[in-house]
């Protein structure tokens, strides 16, 4: 018998997160068999279903464009531009389009073709600027608590993670002068986020300003992370990073267009900013990624003229289902701070737990969060759970979240005694 093949991971792997909910399906049977329905609360992934109106019009424009069954298509009649041509074509409309309201939103005139890059996925767009920018060795800034794609975009680049601390004290925002000198000198990139994931912070023009400033003395490239960009409530409008004078030169900003209406759009995500940064992450993009479909691209461009009213929908649906939550958890004893903007609650744990032990308490329940440890070090003490499901769905979690407290007596440890925030 011949001996079985050893597969070895990559030693780069370890410092990559576990993927975390693959833990959840053992527990799935357990709920289960006790007719517990599990809530899962760790992704902030858009819950809009796809609508058939929405997959016709993707269609309509894809024929048009010259997709499969169109006129450039394989199924089509021979077209002199062919795919290649109504690909490029849909992409300029696209980009122009992009840029159009770019200007209009943040008053910030930019080039279609050279300060905007379309790309498929939110997590793919920080992979692809470690990949294309940072060479084996060179230090990236990593905010912690994070995102874990931060972190696992500098370990795939081989870059030297130095993680920079976001404390509630401080809004969650970070204090660049307490990064090291010498630190900040070795760093090729900063990543960064606001609406910031997992803390709903939200960043000022003071705060992109400082950042910059930082960025250009110590000749840094600041990724900025604006893919919860849309999601701010109470009559906030999150700012750019490219409105701060010089921006351009050092940035790169990534959105997410996930709040188009029908479901199909949620993966559709730009980039802009710096014009080299963005050719070297088209460089890469056009090998390891699937093509963007030009019908996706004409689609999407049609919705630009009623973008803002899908932002107002969107932001107006996750703020009632946000006041909903936090209200709840109020009610229940929490005295913690709503999220000025993004899908998710930072909920401090009880006292004397830990955010792993706390969380695998609410899991019973059959309530899955993200422990705050898994996103970073300072995240230990909190645990992540988003608000982006149904209201239904927030009133049961709140009801068994309820029954926890009242079982395991955490009220007479923490409330009134010691607050939770």
């Amino acid at each position: 018998m011949r001996n079985p093949v050893v597969i070895e991971r990559a030693e780069r792997l370890h410092q990559v997160p576990l993927n975390r909910p693959l833990e959840h399906s053992r527990y799935l049977k357990r709920l289960a068999a006790r007719g517990i329905e599990p809530i899962d609360l760790t992704t902030g992934a858009a819950d809009t279903p796809i609508q058939r109106e929405a997959i016709e019009r993707t269609f309509n424009a894809m024929t048009a464009a010259g997709g499969p069954g169109g006129p450039g298509g394989q199924d089509g009649p021979a077209d002199p531009g062919g795919p290649a041509e109504a690909g490029r074509l849909a992409g300029a409309e696209f980009r122009r389009m992009f840029s159009n309201w770019f200007a209009y939103r943040f008053d910030v005139e930019i080039d279609p073709d050279l300060h905007v890059l379309p790309f498929v996925g939110a997590s793919a767009g920080p992979a692809s600027v470690a990949m294309a920018l940072v060479n084996p060795g060179e230090t990236v800034l990593v905010p912690d608590p994070s995102h874990p794609a931060y972190r696992t975009s500098a370990v795939l680049a081989n870059g030297q993670i130095q993680s920079y601390p976001l404390y509630g004290r401080n809004d969650f925002l970070p204090n660049l002068k307490q990064i090291d000198p010498r630190v900040a000198g070795q760093a090729k990139l900063m990543y960064t986020g606001y609406p910031n994931d997992p803390t709903g912070a939200v960043a000022d023009h003071s705060f992109f300003r400082e950042l910059i400033d930082f960025a250009r003395r110590h000749n840094i490239i600041v990724c900025h992370d604006a893919t919860q960009h849309f999601l701010t409530y109470d009559g906030i409008e999150a700012s750019s990073l490219l409105q701060t004078p010089g921006a351009m030169n050092v940035g790169i900003e990534l959105f997410s267009l996930s709040v188009l209406p029908g479901g199909v759009f949620r993966d559709l995500s730009v980039a802009v900013g710096n014009p080299s940064a963005l050719a070297a992450m088209s460089q890469l993009t056009s090998h390891l990624h699937a093509p963007l479909l030009p019908g996706l691209q004409a689609a999407a461009a049609a919705e630009f003229p009623d973008l803002n009213r899908h932002v107002e929908e969107a932001a107006s649906k996750h703020q009632l289902r946000r006041d909903l939550m936090v209200s709840g958890l109020r009610d229940i004893g929490w005295n913690l701070r709503a999220p000025r903007g993004g899908p998710y609650v930072w909920l401090p744990v009880p006292p004397r737990y830990s955010s792993v032990r706390f969380s695998i308490l609410l899991r019973k329940a059959g309530v899955f969060v993200v422990p705050g440890v898994y996103l970073g070090e300072y995240g230990e003490g909190y645990v992540r759970m988003t608000f982006n499901v149904n209201e239904s769905q927030i009133q049961t979690v709140l009801e068994r979240m309820d029954r926890l407290m009242s079982r395991f007596r955490l009220r007479k440890r923490a409330f009134p005694a010691a607050s939770l925030a």
